[in-house]
């Protein structure tokens, strides 16, 4: 977590993120060095991570696979502590607000 309350950290398999933000709240999310997980089956071989953005009691917001680095901006609906979430892989992840 940064010092802002936001999220600036390295997630990886089922490993999440937190942070607190108001409703109408404009954040940017940056989603970089993508390491997708090695499959334990060759038949099933994925080229992107999951990644999820949830609000703590709502369920999620936003569910994407993500192979290349990307930047989205995202409106905060609902007030409250936000989980962010990685799996098939690992990715450095930040999530701040717009400018």
């Amino acid at each position: 977590m940064k010092d802002d309350g936001y999220v600036d950290e390295t997630l990886q398999d089922e490993q999440t993120g937190e942070f607190s933000a108001e409703a109408g709240e404009e954040l940017t999310v940056s989603i970089e060095n993508v390491d997708v997980a090695e499959a334990d089956d060759e038949q099933v071989q994925s080229d992107a991570i999951s990644f999820r953005l949830d609000h703590a009691d709502d369920g999620p917001i936003l569910t994407r696979s993500v192979s290349e680095p990307e930047t989205l901006d995202v409106t905060i609906e609902k007030s409250g502590t936000h989980l962010v979430i990685v799996t098939n892989g690992a990715a450095d992840v930040t999530i701040e607000p717009s400018e």
